[in-house]
């Protein structure tokens, strides 16, 4: 018989295999997802607070007993549901363990049913657990967007202050940055501190929508069956925010320049100017001067739009930023699977830090995701070959140096001192390194 708890985990932890076994197989024909320990030293540790699961264990078994297993779990994990197993008649036991705030016990000669019956309520007690603590964050989220905003390098740090600057003030903003930055997370901030956050932020992707609906998407229609507004009329009162400006159409761009500073708008079909009051925020990929110089940004919109620009640096840009934000995002993707939080090793974090992100923090959030479901995180450092973060971390940190420095010498003609330069080591350490690549036979000086 199938249920709707099959995603959420029992751990079952009993010294006595037949016992275990008998248990294990009730449940898994009762459709729960079951892993069996003989003790608790396996998976003590492993127990995450945003675990998605329940522990049911023997209270009195060799090694670490069941009552220090649920202490450990209780600092841990407090809000993980622990069924303790005990004697029949063992009262005793049964009431100390829910002094420890056990969730329930039940005893080892129990009718199936019962046992059947309190897992399901213990994994709908922690299923509403962690709906209500992704609710609570959602909100929080919604609340502080700045909060999302991770890092600890001074740019940053710079950023968000750049941000609490100018949210509240009602300035039109130009965003630019790499894909993955997060444009459109500074965008939601800049609205959510602004006096219009209680008004609509209305997202236009203008490289997504064709150039012959964007006018449409935009402006809106009137017909004879009615009038349709667009999405410029859909942010009244609050921040339209339009990501790749520069995709927008030549001609758009000149109609949308007279938006800005006319604050009305005349719907597709229409000749009556509908009053707009809103605040844009646009964002594109590039430095929007150069886009200028290359004709893909009208300069007088660019000019009205630069009362206030914001850089948002990449990941490469923001130095140990990168490890809070692969931990910031491996709590956030181990909390939306409900999976143990993975921890990362100190040569995971070197090599994070070494790698560049082409990505940003789009690529880091698709690598969390990745660990916390247990997939290998592959990197595509250097010539575009995967390097396996969670197999063969030397040989591939290996590979990767060699392959830095192959490419050095090659664009340096094999001169040794230019590309100790072009790398920004000195002399003295490329030659150790080259030797412990295995290239210390190069030529070149």
């Amino acid at each position: 018989m199938s249920t709707r708890f099959e995603t959420g985990e029992i751990v079952l932890v009993d010294d006595d295999a037949d016992l275990l076994e008998a248990m294990q197989e009730t449940l898994e024909l009762a459709g729960f997802s079951v892993r069996c320990y003989a003790n608790a030293n396996v998976i003590a540790e492993q127990i995450q607070p945003n675990w998605n699961g329940i522990v049911i264990s023997d209270i009195r078994m060799p090694g670490r007993t069941g009552m220090e297993f649920l202490r450990l779990i209780q600092e841990n994990a407090p809000q993980v549901p622990f069924i303790v197993i005990t004697a029949h008649g063992d009262v005793k036991t049964a009431i100390q363990a829910m002094k420890h705030n056990a969730y329930d016990f039940i005893e080892k000669s129990t009718e199936p049913q019962h046992l059947i019956d309190t897992a399901r309520r213990a994994l709908e007690k922690r299923r509403l657990q962690l709906e209500n603590l992704a609710l609570r964050r959602k909100v929080q989220r919604i609340r502080d967007p700045q909060g999302e905003l991770i890092g600890s390098s001074q740019v940053m740090a710079d950023l968000r202050s750049t941000i609490s600057r100018i949210g509240p003030l009602n300035v039109d903003v130009l965003l630019h940055g790499e894909t993955g930055t997060g444009k459109d997370l500074t965008a939601r901030c800049l609205h959510q501190l602004s006096p219009r956050a209680p008004g609509p932020l209305v997202t236009i992707n203008c490289g997504a929508v064709t150039e012959m609906d964007i006018d449409r998407e935009l402006f809106g229609f009137e017909t004879e069956n009615g009038s349709f507004p667009g999405r410029v009329e859909r942010a009244q009162g609050g921040t339209l925010y339009l990501d790749e400006l520069d995709s927008m159409p030549n001609a758009l761009q000149t109609r949308f320049l007279r938006v800005l500073e006319e604050r009305k708008i005349t719907r597709l079909g229409g000749s009556d100017a509908v009053p707009v009051d809103i605040r844009v925020i646009a964002g594109v990929k590039t430095n929007p001067a150069a886009l200028v110089h290359d004709g893909r940004l009208r300069g007088d919109l660019y000019h009205r739009m630069n009362v206030a620009t914001l850089s948002l640096p990449p990941v490469r840009e923001r130095g140990g930023d990168v490890i809070e934000l692969m931990e910031h995002l491996l709590d956030q993707a181990s909390e939306n699977h409900g999976l143990p939080l993975p921890k990362l090793s100190q040569r995971q974090k070197k090599q994070f830090l070494t790698y560049d992100w082409p990505g940003n923090v789009r690529e880091i959030r698709n690598i969390a995701a990745r660990l916390v479901i247990g997939l290998e995180a592959d990197l595509q450092i250097g010539s575009g070959q995967p390097i396996e973060v969670s197999t063969g971390y030397e040989a591939a940190m290996t590979a990767f140096e060699t392959e830095l420095l192959q490419n050095a010498l090659l664009q340096t003609g094999g001169r040794k001192a230019e590309a100790a330069e072009l790398l920004g080591i000195p002399r003295k350490r490329l030659y150790l390194r080259l030797k412990s690549c295995g290239l210390a036979e190069e030529d070149g000086s």
